[in-house]
């Protein structure tokens, strides 16, 4: 008779109204009340890319519903105090406390919000709360803060494209990705570009955070736009060398700059004769151009053992090579960018030809 008592007081605890699959429930006679007391902000938030490492904290007294049941909080930011369009930060609290990086507010305001770089602005801030399915969602009051996004190209981790005529931008689906060199400040990629045409770059697939050039080259080095949001400081488009062929693209994500040249990639390592770099970096170990085909091969007699194959380009130091190094395995490229070290594979002795293509992202020895 006690567990059914129990039993009888949580059903009267929890009053469902519902007549409709849009109706609203109501949880007992209990005063909702929403998220307050939301802190970390100031009055300024000062941001900068010197400092995008450290972190934020938001804490926040959390929701109620008048009795114990599961709750989601999620952050809400907006560029006006209405929230006409609210961006919801894409990480979860841990004790009623928001922890995130300086980087990370920064992508979001710029890349979510598209506010201007370099300006400071009004950015406006509060808790979403939801429950059961068709219980009313909770809104904290809302916080606001004064902020001033930086400009930094690599808007999202990892995720820095080309696009334009000039690169095959339809045949090639826009997977025109940059990769990180290792531990440092660069990107870099290996491209096919059409002898005419131009491209630009952008911080994903779906053409945000586009940049151009500022000006002419100086010793061949691009100073790109901004993403301030004129077309002036965004930059123009950046022309093609000229020559159809493969092209090693590097951008300077400390100097806002840009090289572009011709695609020097080299074998190095066990299957040479456990010749590293410098030295490997010669002729005899350079990968050739089959503008026909749209293929980068190297015939030559190998050693058994790895094959260790990488990139040269100016923002590259040579005798940090495998910090753009790369391998192809089950036929497919992939980039050591900012990880461990990679798989391995071994080749026979003998020659043979090692074939690249950088279009579809393969690789084959024959």
């Amino acid at each position: 008779m006690k567990n059914l008592k129990y039993i009888l007081i949580l059903l009267l605890a929890v009053s469902l109204f519902s007549c409709e699959d849009d109706d609203i429930l109501k949880l007992n006679d209990s005063k909702y009340m929403p998220a307050t007391n939301i802190t970390g902000f100031g009055e300024t938030l000062i941001i900068s890319k010197a400092i995008k490492a450290e972190t934020i904290q938001v804490s926040y007294t959390p929701a109620s519903y008048g009795i114990d049941i599961v709750v989601t909080d999620i952050l809400q930011f907006s560029a006006t105090a209405d929230f006409s369009k609210p961006v919801s930060f894409d990480i979860s609290p841990s004790e009623n406390t928001y922890t995130f990086t300086v980087g990370a507010i920064n992508e979001l305001l710029t890349e979510s919000l598209e506010l201007p770089v370099d300006i400071e602005t009004t950015v406006y801030a509060r808790i979403m709360t939801n429950s059961l399915n068709g219980v009313e969602t909770q809104y904290s009051s809302v916080v606001n803060f004064k902020t001033t996004p930086y400009l930094d190209i690599l808007f999202a981790p990892e995720t820095f494209y080309l696009f334009g005529d000039g690169v095959g931008r339809v045949a090639q689906n826009n997977k025109l990705k940059l990769n990180k060199v290792w531990g440092e400040d660069d990107a870099w990629m290996i491209v096919w570009m059409e002898a005419t045409g131009s491209f630009k770059l952008c911080s994903d697939e779906n053409y945000k955070g586009v940049i151009g050039r500022i000006g002419d080259p100086v010793n061949g080095e691009y100073t790109l736009g901004t993403n301030l949001g004129t077309p002036e400081e965004r930059g123009e488009d950046i022309p093609v060398p000229g020559t159809a062929g493969y092209y090693t693209v590097g951008v300077n994500l400390a100097t806002n700059t840009m090289i572009i040249e011709p695609a020097n990639v080299y074998v190095c390592g066990p299957t040479i004769g456990d010749v590293w770099p410098t030295s490997s970096v010669t002729e005899e170990n350079k990968f050739k151009l089959d503008a026909d085909n749209k293929k980068m091969y190297l015939t030559k007699s190998y050693s058994a053992g790895e094959l260790r194959l990488h990139v040269t380009h100016p923002y590259i130091s040579a005798s940090d090579w495998w910090h753009a190094e790369f391998i192809f395995l089950n036929g497919k490229i992939e980039y050591r960018a900012d990880g461990g070290d990679q798989k391995r594979f071994n080749i026979n002795a003998g020659e043979q030809t090692i074939e690249l293509d950088f279009i579809n992202q393969t690789g084959k020895i024959e």
